[in-house]
């Protein structure tokens, strides 16, 4: 009877403990939701951009989005994961779009590593120097992943980003992602022709 009474006094001294943990885990956790969505409504804002603001309460509020059109390309920006596992993830929607599907990660050495490709060479119609070079400039030695799949082409890079320059930077890499893709479409139907 002794451990079953030290046993209670313990646990009923301890609750209110863990009770705050949560409680200020939870804190933390909507004040940097918050300050990535507000960093991002002033971006979308000042650049004349679409803010899609995010909905619900935590743990399944959604992520904040920016989204823009250039030239027929639909383009977003959207946070993904939670905690500590937050991605920044640029999808790019091209007026064209290739049979083929790959996938890559751009480590910190710089070097592109095929992760799969179908068919062979694919991942060289749209990796191109341009966006090559593209990408290595954005990369700041983060690890990126690029893929393209049934049209879609996904951009992901580590943190929720809220540098306003990186931004646009992303925006220029999807630009000339697309651009690529496009070009490479034509290209596709005159050699067809």
């Amino acid at each position: 009877m002794g451990y079953d009474l030290l046993a209670a006094i313990i646990f009923v001294a301890l609750t209110p403990f863990v009770l705050a943990g949560f409680v200020l885990f939870w804190v933390v956790n909507a004040r940097d939701h918050e300050e990535l969505a507000s960093s991002w409504r002033s971006y979308a804002r000042k650049r004349g951009l679409t803010f899609v603001e995010p909905e619900g309460d935590w743990p399944n509020r959604t992520a904040p989005a920016i989204t823009w059109k250039d030239e027929g390309t639909e383009l977003r920006i959207v946070a993904i994961g939670k905690e500590a596992r937050v991605r920044t993830r640029l999808t790019i929607r091209p007026r064209s779009a290739l049979l083929g599907t790959f996938a890559i990660v751009l480590h910190e050495s710089g070097e592109p590593e095929v992760i799969r490709e179908r068919p062979g060479d694919f991942t060289q119609r749209i990796v191109t120097d341009p966006v090559r070079r593209a990408l290595l400039g954005f990369r700041q030695r983060e690890r990126l992943t690029l893929g393209y799949s049934r049209g879609r082409v996904t951009l992901e890079w580590p943190g929720g980003e809220q540098n306003d320059a990186r931004l646009d930077e992303a925006r220029r890499v999807g630009t000339e992602i697309a651009r690529t893709i496009d070009d490479q479409f034509l290209a596709t139907g005159r050699a067809a022709a």
